[in-house]
């Protein structure tokens, strides 16, 4: 079955979208509403584009508050361009800047100084090792990097040809260059002229590869933001609002949501380290209407006990996305914030792929929304033909920012109907909301029957007692393939009371047998990367 949206039906309901959230309004003045035009053809959708134009319509707005304090929508414009005018002053040719730092103006400058230059920028995930970091540099011919000074030691002995600033500092330095240094001195770089319109090289997004290179996704910034779309005809967002972003903006999700935040002329409040009871605060002091965020951070938050007296009644929505959310937490969260949880799902490679609204999710919790508005979206099979409605099948799709390829050309993409592969198993329903199952690396085959370990984690998500749980598939020498889980047990005296035949025995009531796992492994915590996806070569006893 076929979900289309990316055609002219996209771009006529594009302009009424923004219109209906007030993201677009003529209320900024005569040179804000003509700049607009102008800008977004200088700038394209860059995280550029949305700071000149937050200059030009409300510049004394507060635009980011950081561990560092506040900045406004000029002031973050000046220092952007100050960033911008000093990598065009290294002579460098063709400026591939790279990115390693956790939110904060350390990461937004950069990215907005990238758009005002003409750059390709690197997103380079802060979990890298050195062997990683050192692998990405050498593939990428990366020749700045804008680092927090705490991954400074993962950086190579031999910088030949890398110039490297110091993002946030978290002590005394000596030797690199800080962004600070060179945003409060804007005089030495003030005869070096930024370009009218600037060249705009790709995004790059590194995949969160747990052993060799990571995967550099090579994304196109959008001449129109028709992605866009897709959020504000589901999500109640409009102009003016003031949003907490937890989100890492290093991954495709925090950074495409901070551009949507900052075209919405909102202010964004963020940490470089996520703390719940400092997010909860947040809400309170700054009467924060939206909280955009990822299930394990969801999870975080509702640890923390309600007698902390935070006022979160300012939210009008939460959006997650990143993971899977499970309709435990779903249930957890409405029952905390009222029923204000939205969800996207979407990838590294493909962005945005369906929305569930809060009024999805109240209504059904285990759906992944409708197909986006901007988005191509098809159910294929094996051989590349469409499924019928209700046949699970791989998820194929396209949109305004797939991406164009690997920075690594050996790395294949798999391509069908013009479509590019989600790399998850899923369907859509008779009403055409999509429903995602898994992974297909994921999915085995136990006694003859598919089995979808994210089926067995969702039900293990409700037992009394768990706290947390992975499940996947390990080899089996009699079977092929078998269940295994990974359990994590609450303290108390449910948690403590846990066993492997109480674990199998709540499976068995909820699912068929070959579901049930065979391995049961108590851990005291699952490894995550920092995107907060588990890693599964770091769990015990998996071999």
């Amino acid at each position: 079955m076929k979900q289309t949206a990316f055609t002219a039906k996209a771009i006529t309901k594009f302009i009424p979208a923004l219109v209906h959230s007030r993201i677009l309004h003529f209320g900024d003045g005569l040179s804000a509403t003509f700049g607009m035009p102008i800008n977004l053809a200088r700038y394209w959708f860059t995280t550029a584009r949305e700071v000149e134009q937050g200059h030009l319509s409300v510049p004394h707005r507060i635009a980011l508050i950081d561990d560092d304090g506040q900045l406004t929508y000029r002031q973050l414009r000046e220092e952007s361009q100050t960033l911008a005018r000093y990598l065009i002053a290294l002579n460098l040719g063709e400026i591939r800047l790279g990115i390693m730092a956790r939110n904060g103006r350390g990461i937004v400058c950069p990215l907005t100084a990238k758009g005002y230059a003409g750059a390709t920028v690197f997103l380079l995930n802060i979990g890298s090792s050195p062997e990683q970091l050192a692998g990405v540099i050498a593939e990428n011919a990366i020749n700045v990097l804008v680092i927090d000074d705490e991954f400074l030691e993962r950086l190579p002995a031999d910088r030949a040809g890398l110039q490297v600033i110091l993002g946030h500092l978290t002590g005394p330095h000596s030797g690199e260059v800080t962004l600070n240094e060179i945003v409060s001195h804007p005089d030495k770089t003030a005869e070096t002229a930024l370009p009218r319109f600037p060249q705009h090289g790709p995004i790059v997004l590194m995949s969160s590869g747990t052993t060799g290179i990571p995967k550099g996704v090579v994304r196109p910034e959008p001449r129109l933001p028709l992605v866009l779309a897709g959020i504000l005809q589901k999500i109640p967002w409009h102009s003016d609002m003031s949003i907490q972003l937890t989100a890492s903006i290093f991954h495709t999700w925090g950074w495409g949501m901070l551009n949507i935040a900052l075209a919405a002329r909102g202010t964004v409040v963020t940490h470089r380290i996520f703390d719940p009871a400092q997010v909860l605060e947040d809400i309170d002091t700054h009467h924060l209407q939206a909280m955009i965020s990822s299930p394990i951070f969801l999870k975080q938050l509702l640890e923390v006990p309600e007698h902390q007296d935070f006022d979160t009644s300012s939210l009008e929505f939460i959006l997650s996305s990143g993971n899977a959310i499970s309709p435990t937490l779903i249930a957890a969260m409405h029952e905390r914030f009222g029923p204000i949880l939205c969800n996207v799902y979407g990838s590294t490679e493909l962005t945005l792929a369906s929305v569930a609204s809060m009024q999805d999710l109240a209504a059904d919790p285990t759906v992944s929304g409708q197909v986006a508005l901007g988005t191509e979206l098809k159910i294929l099979d094996e051989r590349g033909h469409e499924v019928a409605t209700g046949v699970p099948g791989r998820i194929f799709l396209r949109n305004s920012t797939t991406l164009t390829g690997y920075t690594n050309p050996d790395i294949p993409i798999t391509r069908a109907q013009g479509l590019v592969e989600m790399g998850d198993l899923g369907y859509l329903d008779e009403q055409g909301y999509l429903r995602v199952l898994g992974r297909v690396d994921d999915m085995i085959i136990v006694g003859g029957e598919n089995v979808h370990p994210l089926s067995v984690t969702a039900i293990l998500d409700q037992m009394p007692g768990l706290a947390d749980a992975f499940a996947i598939g390990v080899d089996d020498p009699d079977a092929f393939h078998r269940i295994a889980v990974w359990v994590v047990r609450e303290d108390n005296p449910t948690g403590a009371g846990l066993t492997a035949e109480l674990i199998q025995d709540f499976v068995r009531q909820h699912l068929a047998e070959h579901s049930i796992p065979r391995d049961v492994h108590f851990i005291e915590e699952l490894p995550r990367n920092a995107t907060g996806k588990v890693v599964p070569r770091m769990l015990p006893g998996g071999d």
